[in-house]
């Protein structure tokens, strides 16, 4: 059993971790209390700054009388079917900027897939990210621990950013090839809560999306201009991740 302490609050909770797991669920159930199932990789301060951000409605669900659970399938699928109608892209919780630490170990999202961050620290003067099937953090040996946290967190925004113009047009590329009137390209940008939007009749995507498989990409893509459940025979599981996942990268 695991605190975390808010306020004048405690929160008991359960870790529960699930091999091939790729999202995190906080539970509220009758028996057990508060449990956080996780995929494997995360480690303690990972699951603990998740219960920070969801400590209000942790507690609101603590003080009522159901069981309950972070997000709920069926709420969620139907805000979707709404707001494509809307020609508005799915809402999210927002998300932080990076949890409290990075580890040796620790596992990252990115186009549906799960990849592991390898540390290294070494005699350089300018810290760098490189992916070769998993993360590698190249760090100053001087860097203390809250310069590492912050340096890698930093690195790995970057390395996001570096990569979402080229991937959301590719994802653009095979809307392109079902819909006649999709657009010539797209932007991406920090959106806080929204998947997309659309801003002086150009889609601008979010860079979290790039966790996302390039299928829930191209449904979010389509949203945006077109009815997605109608333009896609396989709607329903190129939109399940908006349901089963947040744009929590880090």
């Amino acid at each position: 059993m695991y605190t975390y302490q808010t306020g004048n609050q405690t929160i008991d909770y359960k870790i529960e971790v699930v091999p091939n797991r790729t999202d995190i669920t906080v539970q509220i159930c009758d028996k057990e209390g508060v449990k956080v199932i996780i995929p494997r990789g995360l480690n303690e301060n990972n699951v603990r700054s998740i219960i920070a951000r969801k400590a209000t409605w942790i507690l609101k669900q603590l003080n009522g009388s159901q069981p309950a659970e972070e997000k709920p399938a069926a709420p969620k699928k139907e805000a979707v079917k709404k707001e494509t109608a809307k020609k508005e892209a799915p809402k999210v919780e927002a998300s932080a900027a990076k949890t409290g630490s990075f580890e040796e170990g620790d596992k990252f999202p990115y186009l549906g897939r799960q990849y592991r961050l390898n540390i290294v620290r070494g005699d350089v003067a300018k810290a760098e990210m490189t992916f070769r099937a998993k993360f590698i953090a190249t760090v100053p040996e001087s860097w203390n621990e809250q310069q590492t946290n912050e340096g890698i967190g930093q690195l790995l925004t970057e390395w996001y950013q570096g990569r979402a113009g080229e991937k959301f047009q590719e994802a653009l590329k095979s809307v392109k090839k079902a819909a006649d009137n999709a657009p010539e390209s797209v932007k991406w940008d920090e959106l806080g809560e929204e998947y997309a939007t659309t801003q002086d009749n150009t889609i601008v995507l979010n860079w979290r999306l790039l966790t996302a498989p390039l299928a829930t990409i191209e449904y979010v893509i389509a949203s945006q201009f077109t009815n997605a459940d109608e333009l896609f025979e396989d709607a329903a599981e190129r939109k399940q991740w908006l349901s089963d996942n947040t744009l929590n990268a880090f």
